[in-house]
């Protein structure tokens, strides 16, 4: 072999070297960009499964509302008429929905600390909070929704007595009609069923102090013993017309009527609606239990407030 032909053969291995060569660095190149390919798009797919997670987690915290805000009506007006059939669901779903928000908070926590996008890590963040108030708002609310049933029965006693009162009033009237018409007998008789409606009425309400102390319903109670007193007077007037006594039914009558004055004065200073002298103890006993049902409900709406305008950003 000449020279020449053996440096043309050196030359051409040279070069398949350099291409050999060249092949694997582009190899080499191509499996580096695939990897990091790969690793941004299993970033990617983890980050939607937190979010998806924490979407999981609202959506359990909005089921748990359907609970809450029936504790919410509750707290606002215990006496309102619906309370009742809505304090009996709220006795019966609450477990449940103290579970809700056990699961959706570890789930808020766990993607709060390992989402990477800084505004959705805060909206796990403030579910976090929001949850956090709500557990704080139904056990608040609990104590107020159960005792809350007890003021309403003492409510509904009152007004059961004060309606045999109104009652009473009307038999009064009857009586001083028959005694204006000289039917004396009629009159007593009438007055006398009159003071027996005022006693049933106090009765009922020395029942209800002595249920529910917390209500002072003592005026009231006062004001009926007033009235049984302006009956008895009255009695005694017509007795005293039956047997032709004149100057003792004028007396007996002169006290009647003072009686009944006395028990108008009294009647004035007493609330238009009596049940109410139930509804202020029952405020005034659980003021700082109302109080901070009402801060946990507002840190609630604060968070709430803040997932609201990110769902709607995203247009979730």
């Amino acid at each position: 072999m000449s020279i020449e032909q053996e440096i043309a053969r050196r030359k051409a291995r040279r070069r398949k070297g350099r291409i050999a060569a060249v092949s694997v660095v582009v190899a080499a190149s191509l499996v580096i960009v695939s990897v990091g390919v790969w690793a941004w798009h299993c970033q990617v797919t983890e980050q939607q499964g937190y979010e998806s997670e924490l979407m999981d987690a609202l959506r359990l915290v909005s089921e748990a509302d359907e609970t809450i805000l029936q504790i919410d009506a509750i707290v606002d007006d215990p006496f309102a008429t619906e309370s009742e059939g809505k304090r009996q669901n709220v006795l019966s779903s609450v477990e449940q929905t103290k579970q809700l928000l056990v699961d959706a908070d570890g789930s808020a926590r766990n993607v709060s600390e390992k989402l990477s996008d800084p505004s959705v890590r805060e909206v796990a963040n403030q579910t976090v909070i929001s949850i956090t108030a709500r557990q704080g708002m139904i056990t608040q609310g609990m104590q107020l929704v159960e005792t809350s049933e007890d003021a309403e029965e003492a409510a509904k006693e009152c007004d059961a007595a004060w309606q045999l009162v109104l009652d009473a009033d009307a038999q009064v009237r009857e009586a001083t009609k028959l005694a204006g018409r000289n039917e004396v007998d009629a009159s007593k008789e009438c007055t006398l069923e009159a003071k027996e409606t005022f006693s049933k009425s106090l009765d009922q309400l020395r029942a209800l102090q002595a249920d529910y102390p917390t209500a002072d319903v003592s005026p009231l109670i006062e004001y009926v013993e007033k009235r049984i007193e302006a009956m008895d007077l009255a009695v005694q007037s017509d007795e005293a017309l039956t047997v032709k006594n004149k100057d003792e039914a004028i007396a007996q009558n002169d006290a009647y009527n003072a009686a009944e004055e006395e028990a108008a004065t009294m009647a004035a200073a007493l609330p238009s609606d009596p049940k109410q002298l139930v509804k202020d103890a029952y405020f005034a006993t659980w003021a700082e239990v109302i109080r901070n049902y009402a801060g946990q409900r507002a840190a609630a709406g604060t968070s709430d407030a803040v997932i609201r305008d990110y769902l709607g950003a995203q247009g979730k």
